[in-house]
């Protein structure tokens, strides 16, 4: 081949592999946008509730049920229904899972009543299931390995974004009425459909027997760092939706804050929560291991109660401590979803995998502002530290376990790849499983 041939040849590469590398990025952020408004579907719900009430005459049991519903069916199913997107696809779940939620947003708008409400809101939390256990998987297949630490973490912050915009949304509603707001997010969620139609990566389906499929379920449960990654989120989950929960009302009913002025306070809160969970994708990728992320969340959080519910501070000062609470407390999620590709026993176990520690996050959710409310409700506030520091406890274990879940793995990784370079077997694969 002629020396102006092999110019061509190496020019036509180079551009290509640049187009691609910038059309992955925009998958990537593609992705993570979606995962931004498939959780604001939750937020909608938070600040739609004083409005839905006085439309359809609601108790407070069945507010707490629109609420919650997305928690029931992520506490009932999450491990069964990463199960489903590994054996769907994450593509087809992906978008199937947008789609779903516009279709709730329009049979919401439109309820006569509190049980069509309901409907739509399991029918909005299926769809937010398939969204939020597809699309790390997608990422963990999307970006370069090297890579994968920093994108799972900055993932993460999806959570507290997608509350907070539609808390930020709040003094809209008085305007436009709940109803158009939530035609306006089925606008929003069925123009996510049509843009991942067009260009969300393409997955392959796996196609498994059913005795199979449950055989999988097993292998994670059994898997001591599936394990722990899920006890690590549950407490996470406790603590940071017990925060949320406790805020409002300890700033309105101990401190006399007015609920719109305890509102704004909340949304800044939640805003520094997602700063935190960026930063753990910024320190994953300077280097720091995933398991100080979570052991620092932790550390901070069982001394931040004393702070926040001890009757010291002024309101400013609880909103400050608590935002300190949120944003460190925040290294911890996406340090958890960094964790999830290396603990996962095979690559198509992923989605299950994260399935579980999503689980593991919606029983938190329950559990953590139901058990903070009975104990506030017996022994006051200043009795709470004694309930969140525990969880907080029982994080720092998981996060000391981890480091020696991950050393180990790395040991072991070290002496296969010393056994292979000696008997000449290659090692790449070995390589793949030692990391982290």
């Amino acid at each position: 081949m002629s020396h102006s041939k092999l110019t061509a040849n190496a020019a036509s590469i180079g551009p290509r592999s640049t187009v691609e590398a910038y059309a992955g990025k925009l998958q990537v952020l593609l992705l993570m946008g979606v995962g931004v408004v498939a959780a604001a579907q939750i937020g909608k719900a938070i600040i739609s509730v004083p409005m839905i009430r006085g439309d359809l005459a609601l108790g407070l049991d069945v507010a707490g049920l629109i609420v919650a519903t997305f928690a029931t069916l992520g506490a009932m199913t999450g491990i069964g229904a990463g199960l489903v997107v590994g054996r769907l696809g994450a593509r087809r779940s992906l978008i199937g899972g947008m789609g779903v939620i516009a279709l709730g947003n329009v049979i919401g708008a439109s309820a006569p009543d509190q049980l069509v409400l309901l409907v739509a809101r399991i029918i909005e939390g299926v769809g937010f299931l398939a969204v939020v256990l597809a699309i790390p998987s997608m990422l963990a297949q999307l970006v370069a390995r090297e890579k994968r630490d920093f994108v799972m973490a900055a993932w993460s912050a999806y959570m507290p974004i997608g509350i907070m915009l539609m808390l930020l949304a709040a003094p809209l509603l008085p305007a436009i009425g709940w109803r158009s707001f939530w035609l306006a997010n089925a606008l929003a969620t069925g123009s996510c459909a049509i843009l991942l139609a067009i260009h969300a990566p393409a997955t392959p389906a796996t196609a498994r027997a059913a005795a199979r499929f449950f055989a999988d379920a097993l292998i994670i449960i059994r898997q001591p760092s599936c394990l722990v990654l899920a006890f690590a989120f549950f407490a996470y989950s406790c603590q940071i939706f017990s925060l949320a929960f406790a805020l409002p009302l300890l700033l309105t009913s101990v401190h006399g804050v007015s609920l719109g002025s305890a509102g704004l306070l909340s949304a800044m809160v939640l805003a520094v929560s997602a700063i935190g969970h960026l930063s753990s994708s910024l320190l994953l990728r300077a280097g720091v291991p995933i398991w100080t992320n979570v052991a620092a969340a932790f550390g901070f959080f069982a001394l931040s109660g004393f702070a926040v519910f001890g009757n010291v501070l002024s309101p400013q000062g609880i909103s400050l401590a608590a935002a300190l609470a949120l944003g460190i407390g925040g290294l911890a999620p996406g340090a958890i979803y960094a964790a999830a590709p290396h603990t996962a026993p095979t690559p198509s176990a992923v989605p299950p995998t994260i399935g579980l520690v999503q689980q593991a996050s919606s029983l938190g959710q329950f559990a953590g502002p139901a058990v903070l409310g009975l104990w506030v409700e017996s022994f006051g506030w200043r009795a709470t530290p004694a309930i969140l520091a525990p969880a907080a406890l029982v994080g720092l274990a998981c996060a000391f376990a981890l480091r020696r879940i991950f050393a180990t793995a790395e040991s072991r990784g070290h002496s296969e790849r010393q056994h292979a370079a000696a008997s000449g077997v290659p090692t790449i694969e070995i390589i793949e499983r030692g990391d982290r």
